[in-house]
């Protein structure tokens, strides 16, 4: 076994130096933390080679003084903090005085500074180790630092960097990431001598957005604000039709610090749970800001990771505050039809299309003067219990397998009575107060205040249903029935330890199963809702669903889960013909409960087609 002995100076920083320079990117974000430590309010960053070459950083911030510049490249040097009670209340971006001789010990490093007041500048370089000055020289307020040769000592770290573009790419995100917490500081950042952005100094955060993101994803947001606690919490939401494929449009700000945290990406994922398809990742802005006591940042040497003192409190805030948002919107997706070269269409999206068109021949009133669809308060509206039992069943047996066929050359009827069935395979149905038509047995069209609404009857019911059962679980279990005889259902071990262990689960769905043997199940009570669907089928896909990996969470999570099974296999499908009395219920339910723009899957329910989208696509205006 080797003897202990103490590592070498130089050995010691550059460990200390992989802990924080990864790549270019990290060097840019230390020496721009700096800057805005020291009040800069105007910092532009030069890259060569993606930074791998030359990386400079030149703010016009307070500068440092001659004498202190040898100090300001060694390692635990820093004006930030003094005592152990300041690491308790850290209130600048960076405190450990490590960046610059972390920075140093990895690449040729040259700072420039001048204090405001002071007549010349001075000038320090560090070259492999050495400190070479500080000289005077000429130079602005402020302070450069040029960071050349990154990981030229290393190469073991340096053949791991990807090509210039990807890693000026990495310095672009961190950029973004001050430019959204400080918008009142200019940035300007250039590549190989090409000015990639120049930001003037606002007030405006979504401007900033817009910056970096498109003016349209800035458009859409919405803002969100709450304080409560001491924690204050602003920022904004996007849609959940702009969800994306990855959380990186996440972007969390504590007290002007960038943070990644569980506990708030939890709080947003759940807040928009049924709302986006599992896959895809919601897009957020948040700022929070609180007492520095209430958290510590001293727990990763990049400093992007904090540990609350009451993280149950900062979740609980940030859950509430997105979904009090989120429910007070309505977040049905605006169809926004592109504007193509005329060309043939296929034949199932011309039928739509001449359906549509149909549409706003024949349907009265007028679109220009019509007023919104409100089907709740018609006569005949089955608002109170859903769907007919027909529908909620899945048993069609009382509506026609197909349509009738339509009679393209009859007249135009008059506009109080039932139009005609367009091409298509669509049908007319006198809905209520305004005609709504179903085509290919799947989609429902209506009338709204501003044009028209395009329904997914499948999706609208599953939300309809999953709310249903939702509440009812409020007051206690799901209704059930006995079954006279029981069900059995072959399971394998992994499913009879699943059904043992949330029996309790099952119970409060209405679910009654006991063990019939090694590997058989015996379903002795099963839900009222449900009472027409496969009832081993069922008991087979929630046991499925729970033995997945990662479905050991919370119970209401599970409870969510299997709920959205539910609703899922209950609702009525594409394809399946709907009566008029079916269409108005559905219809009317669409305003009753919470977050009708989307199934509990995420997927869209409704698509909302303007008068001016309409026009646009019928040359009408320009």
């Amino acid at each position: 076994m080797s003897n202990i002995r103490r590592l070498d100076p130089d050995l010691v920083n550059k460990i200390a130096a992989g802990e924080v320079i990864e790549r270019p990117a990290s060097v840019v974000k230390e020496l721009i933390e700096n800057s805005l430590d020291a009040g800069a309010r105007r910092i532009e960053i030069e890259l060569v080679d993606g930074g791998a070459s030359l990386i400079r950083v030149t703010d016009d911030g307070a500068g440092i003084a001659a004498d202190e510049l040898p100090l300001a490249v060694a390692p635990h040097a820093t004006s930030k903090i003094a005592t152990v009670e300041d690491l308790m209340r850290v209130e600048t971006m960076g405190f450990r005085g490590e960046a610059l001789a972390s920075i140093a010990s990895v690449s040729h490093v040259r700072v420039v500074s001048r204090p405001n007041g002071v007549e010349a500048g001075a000038e320090l370089s560090v070259v492999d180790g050495r400190v070479e000055g500080p000289h005077p020289c000429a130079a602005p307020v402020g302070t450069t630092v040029d960071v050349r040769n990154l990981f030229y000592n290393v190469p073991a770290r340096r053949k791991f960097l990807r090509g210039a573009g990807t890693e000026a790419a990495h310095v672009t995100e961190q950029i973004a990431r001050v430019a959204l917490a400080c918008p009142n500081v200019a940035l300007r950042q250039s590549h190989q001598g090409r000015v990639l952005r120049h930001l003037p100094a606002s007030a405006d955060r979504r401007a900033r957005i817009a910056d970096f993101y498109g003016p349209e994803l800035a458009a859409d947001l919405i803002p969100l604000r709450r304080q409560e606690r001491g924690l204050l919490l602003e920022g904004w939401l996007a849609p959940p039709a702009s969800a994306r494929v990855t959380p990186k449009w996440q972007y969390v700000f504590l007290n002007g610090r960038y943070i990644a945290d569980r506990f708030v990406r939890y709080a947003v994922r759940e807040a928009f749970r049924g709302l986006i398809e599992p896959s895809r990742h919601p897009v957020v802005f948040l700022f929070l800001a609180t007492d520095p006591q209430a958290f510590d940042v001293n727990v990763h040497p990049t400093k992007i990771e904090v540990r609350w003192r009451d993280a149950g409190l900062v979740q609980s805030q940030v859950l509430a505050v997105l979904r009090e948002t989120l429910l007070s919107r309505d977040l049905t997706p605006a169809l926004r039809p592109s504007m193509p070269a005329p060309q043939a269409l296929p034949p199932r999206q011309e039928a739509v299309r001449e359906a549509i068109a149909d549409y706003l021949r024949r349907a009265t009133p007028t679109l220009r003067g019509a007023a919104s669809l409100d089907v709740a308060t018609g006569p005949g509206a089955a608002g109170e219990s859903g769907l007919p039992p027909a529908a909620v069943s899945g048993d069609r047996s009382s509506v026609p397998a197909t349509a009738p066929s339509p009679d393209v050359s009859a007249p135009a009827q008059p506009v109080d009575s039932a139009p005609a069935a367009p091409a298509g395979d669509g049908r007319w149905i006198d809905a209520g107060p305004s005609a709504a038509l179903q085509f290919h047995n799947t989609y429902l069209v209506a009338e709204s205040s501003d044009g028209l609404i395009i329904i997914d009857q499948h999706a609208l019911h599953e939300r309809v249903l999953y709310e249903q059962f939702r509440e009812r679980l409020v007051s206690g279990p799901l209704e059930s029935q006995r079954l006279l005889i029981p069900e059995t259902v072959e399971v394998s071990s992994e499913q009879m330890s699943a059904a043992e262990q949330h029996r309790g689960l099952f119970a409060r769905l209405g679910v009654e199963l006991d063990a019939f043997g090694p590997n058989v199940l015996a379903v002795q009570a099963f839900p009222v809702a449900l009472s027409r669907m496969n009832v081993a089928e069922f008991v087979r896909d929630a046991l499925d669903r729970l033995v997945e990996p990662g479905q050991q969470e919370h119970p209401e999570t599970l409870i969510h889960a299997l709920l959205d099974m539910m609703a899922c296999k209950a609702a009525v499908k594409a394809g399946d013909p709907l009566s008029a009395e079916e269409i108005q219920s559905l219809l009317a339910q669409r305003h009753l409960v919470d977050r009708s723009s989307n199934c509990p899957h995420g997927r869209p329910t409704t698509l909302r087609l303007t008068i001016h989208d309409l026009e646009r696509q019928f040359k009408r205006s320009t």
